[in-house]
């Protein structure tokens, strides 16, 4: 919900993170879009560069999109940074949204409220919902996060145990599609997020 990212205190800069809300503004110049976007919690500002030869998507005003993007701040106001926007075509996305925020948020609050807190124990990996097999080779691509150009396909595979190689390029492409890594150096080369 945007309430929530405008009042986080959590350095989230540079996080990825995906919203849905209705477009109340939108402002075009020559090289971006600004759109106001809002929920039932608050708005916010997101802005979309634009490529040269690209065609911009047609968003109309007072439809519901679902936005994927960077949360910036600038001057202490969040905004975002759109990497992608599309109109909702059912509103069963926005149900179904509405019900992944619902579950995020008292996944939080269950490990908030979780007396054991290890501050060693990395959170992320419990709410990622992968299979095992997923799990394993986002931990090896999270290993190499510190490295320039993060884990280049050749490395990964070599870490991963071998009944698991004939399906590391389709875990890569779930993961990138998913928004858990992304590449960096070639696309070829992996960090996550």
């Amino acid at each position: 919900m945007i309430q929530q990212l405008t009042q986080l205190n959590d350095n989230l800069e540079g996080s990825i993170i995906t919203l849905v809300g209705i477009i109340h503004h939108i402002e075009k110049s020559s090289t971006k879009v600004t759109y106001e976007i809002e929920d039932e919690t608050g708005h916010i500002t997101c802005f979309q560069w634009l490529a040269v030869g690209k065609s911009e998507s047609i968003i109309n005003l007072n439809t519901y999109v679902r936005v994927f993007g960077y949360i910036r701040e600038q001057t202490e106001i969040k905004h975002i940074l759109i990497l992608k926007i599309w109109p909702l075509t059912t509103l069963n996305e926005l149900t179904n949204h509405l019900l992944e925020v619902t579950y995020v948020t008292l996944k939080i609050q269950k490990t908030s409220n979780n007396e054991d807190k290890s501050s060693d124990v990395p959170m992320l990996d419990d709410n990622l919902g992968l299979t095992k097999e997923q799990t394993i080779v986002y931990r090896v691509i999270q290993a190499e996060n510190d490295s320039e150009n993060g884990i280049e396909r050749k490395t990964l595979k070599n870490r991963v145990p071998k009944n698991m190689l004939s399906t590391v390029d389709e875990i890569i492409d779930f993961l990138t599609s998913e928004g858990h890594i992304y590449t960096t150096f070639t696309d070829d080369h992996f960090k996550t997020t």
